[in-house]
């Protein structure tokens, strides 16, 4: 979850700095200035305020990999690859080039330094399968940029309010901004493909994705899948999506705020496979 508000919190402040107006020299060295204090104060602010009711510890190791069905690595990776890119779009605004591997340096070293900042906590611990996720969403956006010179394959978020933050509400949230970070049960995350980037489509329907999704269901204890009388359980789901990259591209403007939300899935019909008996779903978010 802090990692999630910590590169919101970050993201807001690249898209500050991304307003400003200047010449390319003077904007980049501005915005390595600008990310960089983002980034420490960002750090400080957490030593300040999400670690310190912890006591300070020798550095230990702690392993969550069975915990949550694996959501909240799932959470990991996706923030990790919306850093990277966000961060390589406001570089190649900045310099007028694009290296793929900016976004991924910083992705790396932030995301890294919150690990390890983990692992002296005593509320928490280094988690090698939050790195390996971290790495799997930097490498993501990495390795597409290196393959093909652009995102084929979209990674995306969706959220519906569950019913069971009812009844654990200290650790699935209390009101809805908590419970979009922290109740696994309300979230999807997806992996959309633009059609017409692997097939012969309409250019007019260049925006048409089709999308796989992961969730679960009746998830309260993270070590668990049983709760009094929850049982958890996978979704899977198979559902349509648009690049919102492809909407109004000849629109910069209205083009760049699109793209700065092409995170977020879109509802659409969809096909759910789970232990469940309703497979169809008019709309499904």
């Amino acid at each position: 979850m802090k990692r999630i508000v910590l590169s919101v919190g970050l993201w807001c402040a690249i898209a500050t700095i991304g307003n400003a107006q200047d010449s390319l020299v003077r904007r980049k060295v501005l915005t390595h200035l600008g990310l960089l204090s983002a980034s420490g104060s960002s750090l400080v602010a957490l030593q300040n305020i999400w670690y310190k009711p912890y006591q300070t510890q020798s550095f230990h190791f702690y392993n969550d990999g069975s915990n949550w069905m694996q959501m909240d690595k799932m959470g990991h990776a996706l923030t990790a690859y919306v850093l990277t890119e966000r961060i390589n779009s406001l570089h190649r605004w900045s310099s007028g080039t694009y290296y793929p591997w900016v976004g991924a340096v910083y992705g790396l070293t932030y995301l890294g330094i919150l690990e390890l900042m983990d692992g002296y906590s005593e509320g928490w611990g280094f988690s090698w399968y939050d790195g390996l996720a971290n790495g799997l969403g930097v490498f993501f956006s990495l390795g597409q940029n290196y393959l093909w010179n652009e995102q084929k394959l979209l990674p995306k978020f969706s959220f519906n309010r569950s019913p069971y933050a009812m009844y654990r509400p200290e650790v699935l949230g209390k009101n809805f901004a908590q419970q979009v970070l922290k109740d696994y049960n309300g979230q999807t995350y997806w992996l959309s493909i633009p059609l017409r980037k692997f097939l012969h489509f309409p250019e007019k329907l260049s925006f048409l994705c089709l999308s796989f999704g992961l969730g679960c269901e009746a998830k309260l204890v993270g070590d668990s899948d049983s709760w009094q009388q929850f049982n958890a359980y996978r979704e899977f789901v198979f559902s349509l999506d648009i690049d919102l990259r492809q909407v109004a591209p000849n629109r910069p403007v209205l083009n760049r705020i699109l793209s700065s939300v092409n995170y977020i899935k879109i509802p659409f019909p969809s096909l759910v496979f789970s232990k469940e008996n309703k497979p169809f779903r008019w709309i499904y978010y």
